[in-house]
């Protein structure tokens, strides 16, 4: 009993095992079945027809696909940029705040006894806090706007920021605590240096750390956000790339389904041809007019089989009629013509430019206050000790009154003009509020050629040849973005063609004019290795770029194009192997 209540259910698991098994594969039988059914009803127009329109249809359905994936990924990839920008933005906003309301801060010592002064850095202080606690609001907002394209989560990003704006709120209010306690704002002459060594140590106390581990964290929280930025431009090109897979195995696949779908459909046709063929010479040959074709189709080939097959009885039946000689002349004639009708049937960056410009101007009046006390005492000692005339001998000091000076105003060019960088690029973005003025070409190409001046002292000449060119209505500092890509790009041919040739000598011309339809033309070239013709049909594509990971984003020459463009001009590029390359910027004079 117990080996039976054993074996029982066993036997009852293995059957319907077996049962669905054959079931399954007695569908898959007539599924096979019904489809050759289908086939073989269809005319040889109809099965060519399908064919290729199934081909041509998962080409295009690939394509497609290709395209729509790679444009989801793609909007995907520009949204997380977008987002990094402005993120990283407003948080360097936020630390250029906190540095400026520190720099101030630090000023208080300095300016104790003078009131306006005083009055003037206290206000720039409590503007710079005010300003940073703007900010502060402003990435919560983004923050929740944005939850899913932050470098950091939302809840880490809220949980950091009401830190932040405790941290700028108590600088603020021990900040202003001291300058109360030192009774700033009604300082009698006596007690101003007691007050500045009191505010000097607090500035170097327990608020300096705290600012400082504030300012650490802010460039730690940028540089996460500068990495997120990278991993956006790198899914941008990795969505291009499987775009261009799918596409690519699209039209592989198609092409291979039209292989096997011509095979099959050459197959279908040319088998029951074969035997139409066989049977007909066979007929002749033998004289047996009880052969028959096999008609497996119902398309043209197997109508030709059943009036074959027609034909051969009709034959059979008048050979029982006629006599012998008739019914071979009748066979004869016929298997002729027959075998005429088958013969004949058979044929797809920034982060400190903004404290280092606003303390240039400081800087500069303070050296010019300086070199103004330099010159009373050598007015009023015109005949000082010989330690402090070898001294002046030592430093230069006349060729250094005279030089620094400059030194600042290039410095202060230099932090201005990578401001209005970051403005232009920003403003590529959306639609420019300003207004164009008229502006000199060849101050803005010699400025920018100041900016890139440690890069042409390395060995590259720049011959210049201006003309009498007009004030040009534009948008100055757009225009200087231009030149600065255009040159900034002919600079990284230079240095690659001179580490491999050092007898190389590298040159720019820079060749202005005046054009008879009232517009001016800015022409740079340079002597470098030139591109070859493909790549310059994609040089203005948007994140197109010739040069090593790290080196180019692709953005330089895209928005060029596009600031070109908003002036209703146009750029253009003239370039062959071996021979360098001419960029021809054309702008009219008037707007």
């Amino acid at each position: 009993m117990l080996l039976l209540t054993d074996t029982q259910p066993q036997d009852s698991k293995v059957e319907p095992a077996n049962s669905a098994q054959k079931k399954l594969l007695h569908h898959r039988f007539i599924n096979l079945n019904w489809l050759r059914e289908r086939f073989n009803h269809l005319r040889i127009g109809q099965k060519i027809s399908y064919g290729y329109a199934l081909a041509i249809g998962i080409a295009i359905l690939g394509t497609g696909a290709g395209l729509k994936v790679g444009d989801y990924f793609r909007k995907q990839a520009l949204i997380q940029v977008n987002v990094a920008q402005q993120q990283q933005q407003l948080l360097q906003n936020l630390q250029n705040s906190i540095f400026e309301a520190r720099s101030h801060a630090a000023r208080f010592p300095a300016v104790l006894g003078n009131t306006v002064w005083l009055q003037y850095e206290h206000d720039r202080f409590v503007q710079q806090i005010n300003q940073a606690k703007i900010l502060i609001a402003e990435l919560q907002v983004f923050a929740i706007e944005n939850p899913d394209w932050l470098a950091r989560q939302e809840k880490d990003l809220q949980s950091i920021l009401p830190r932040y704006a405790m941290v700028i709120d108590y600088y603020d209010r021990l900040t202003k605590l001291q300058l109360k306690e030192a009774e700033v704002w009604h300082l009698e002459a006596n007690r101003i240096e007691s007050a500045q060594l009191q505010l000097l140590r607090n500035r170097s106390g327990e608020e300096a750390i705290v600012l400082d581990t504030l300012s650490d964290h802010l460039t730690q929280l940028i540089a996460t956000v500068e990495i997120q930025k990278l991993q956006g431009v790198e899914a941008l090109e990795e969505a291009e790339s499987l775009r261009n897979r799918i596409i690519l195995g699209s039209m592989v696949i198609s092409g291979l389904l039209a292989v096997l779908l011509a095979d099959k459909t050459s197959r279908a046709i040319a088998q029951p041809l074969e035997s139409v063929t066989n049977v007909a010479q066979q007929v002749a040959r033998e004289s047996n007019f009880n052969l028959q074709v096999p008609v497996t189709t119902e398309d043209e080939i197997g109508v030709l089989a059943a009036s074959f097959n027609e034909l051969i009885q009709r034959v059979s039946d008048y050979t029982q009629e006629l006599k012998e000689t008739q019914s071979q002349l009748i066979q004869t004639e016929k298997m002729s013509s027959l075998g005429q009708m088958v013969a004949g049937i058979a044929h797809e960056i920034n982060n400190p430019v903004n404290f280092i410009g606003g303390n240039i101007d400081h800087a500069n009046r303070y050296i010019q206050d300086l070199a103004d006390l330099v010159a009373l005492y050598q007015a009023y000692y015109p005949n000082p000790p010989d330690e402090i005339k070898d001294c002046i001998e030592d430093i230069e000091l006349d060729f250094l009154s005279k030089d620094l000076p400059k030194t600042l105003a290039s410095m202060k060019m230099g932090a201005d003009r990578i401001r209005e960088i970051v403005v232009s690029m920003r403003n590529f973005s959306r639609l420019d509020d300003g207004y164009m003025k008229p502006a000199d070409i060849h101050e803005g190409i010699d400025s920018t050629l100041i900016i890139l001046n440690h890069r042409l002292k390395q060995g590259i000449e720049v011959i210049k040849e201006y003309a009498n060119l007009p004030p040009v209505e534009c948008y100055g500092a757009q225009l200087n973005q231009v030149f600065m890509n255009v040159l900034g790009n002919a600079i990284d041919a230079l240095e690659e063609l001179k580490k491999a040739d050092r007898a190389f000598s590298p040159t720019i011309w820079i060749c202005t004019e005046v054009t008879a339809d009232n517009a001016i033309t800015v022409k740079i070239r340079d002597n470098g290795p030139g591109i070859t013709a493909a790549t310059a049909q994609q040089i203005f594509d948007p994140f197109f770029t010739t040069k090593s990971i790290g080196k180019g984003t692709g953005l330089g020459l895209a928005i060029s194009y596009q600031i070109v463009a908003k002036h209703q001009g146009k750029i253009e590029m003239n370039s062959q192997i071996g021979d360098g390359t001419e960029f021809v910027i054309t702008l009219p004079v008037a707007a």
